[in-house]
């Protein structure tokens, strides 16, 4: 695993530094030059948004042809495809139900068996397809258990990266609290929902394929289906929210809301009050989201709230279509009504603590 995610850093950030950011460096002029022919008003502030000390500031802007291309592109696209490429070799090589072997019995603590650890998997590169692949599990049980784990405590490769932008500037032990919270709430819920939920736990069944060497023209397209998949799926989802939050900015709404929960926003959470809008916007895209959080200047302890709280709270409107499909209506509500309630209690508990 530690191999694994090096690889996918390592990958990721080369990408970034050495074919997107020189893209956008070669971009940034023609940017500026549609700023200067929009001049200032509602168009240039939904394009291309504020600009910070009179420049483009692709975090920080906010606008559509800015921030709104730069995120997915830019921030998120180089870690999804590293992923998926790390994933696609793992899975050609007969790693995975080994690994499912391996987790067995600790996945039958929580209700689960081995399987049950694909889902998880998966929905480190994307939920969507984590919730689809819940279908391997026998019983209704398994795949409540298996989906509100995965939706509540397994953040997706996009907001991973947006994650360790924002976290990761405060130093690794920031992020050790982020993903350390989290996988502290997934142990503990799966065994609370075991304990909780009747049933039983089928035991896992399942042929171990032969190591072997990944075809590559295969593995390569495999990653390109997912990697389209993404860019399909994921990137107008990100266009949308930012021209959502833009038309929000201009027209008061954001500042009416944010004086509106401010309570609990500042009060619980210990966030300031423009972080209200990342809370809506992350049931579009929860990756956007933390993106959001960036130009506030959030504090360790902030970031680190923040971060546990929208990964937790609710998932990405995509995710939750799916599975209200997979796991009906009456136990989609249910799951939500754990999300939120988890979500706010372990924010507050941390806001406490830190």
């Amino acid at each position: 695993m530690f191999l694994t995610f090096t690889v996918i850093r390592f990958i990721g950030e080369t990408l970034i530094n050495y074919l997107f950011n020189p893209l956008f460096d070669l971009y940034t002029p023609l940017a500026m030059t549609i700023s200067k022919l929009l001049g200032e008003g509602f168009i240039h502030d939904i394009l291309i948004g504020q600009l910070i000390n009179g420049e483009i500031d692709y975090f920080q802007s906010m606008g559509l042809i800015t921030t709104g291309i730069y995120v997915p592109f830019a921030a998120v696209l180089p870690y999804v495809f590293a992923f998926y490429l790390v994933l696609g070799f793992i899975e050609d090589a007969g790693y995975l139900p080994r690994l499912a072997i391996l987790v067995d019995n600790v996945m039958h603590r929580m209700g689960l068996h081995g399987s049950a650890i694909i889902p998880m998997l998966l929905g480190l590169g994307c939920n969507v397809p984590g919730a689809l692949s819940t279908r391997v599990l026998e019983t209704k049980r398994q795949r409540f258990i298996a989906a509100t784990l995965m939706a509540i405590a397994v953040p997706c490769m996009a907001q991973t990266a947006i994650i360790i932008g924002l976290v990761a500037v405060h130093g690794e032990i920031g992020l050790l609290m982020v993903f350390g919270t989290l996988f502290i709430v997934w142990v503990f819920l799966g065994l609370a929902l075991n304990k909780l939920l009747s049933g039983e736990s089928p035991e896992i069944f399942m042929e171990i394929p032969a190591y072997r060497i990944p075809y590559w023209g295969a593995l390569l397209k495999k990653l390109w289906i997912r990697v389209r998949g993404f860019l399909t799926d994921a990137v107008p989802f990100v266009l949308l929210g930012v021209l959502i939050v833009n038309v929000l900015y201009v027209l008061g709404v954001i500042e009416f809301v944010s004086k509106f929960t401010a309570p609990v926003i500042t009060g619980l959470l210990g966030l300031p009050k423009e972080a209200v809008i990342a809370l809506i916007i992350g049931f579009l895209r929860k990756d956007v989201a933390v993106g959001m959080l960036l130009p506030l200047g959030l504090t360790m302890k902030q970031a680190v709230v923040a971060s546990v709280v929208l990964a937790m709270y609710f998932p990405c409107v995509a995710t939750f279509a799916v599975l209200v499909r997979e796991l009906g209506v009456v136990d989609m509500v249910k799951s939500t009504a754990i999300m939120v309630t988890l979500a706010f209690f372990v924010g507050a508990v941390l806001n406490l603590i830190l």
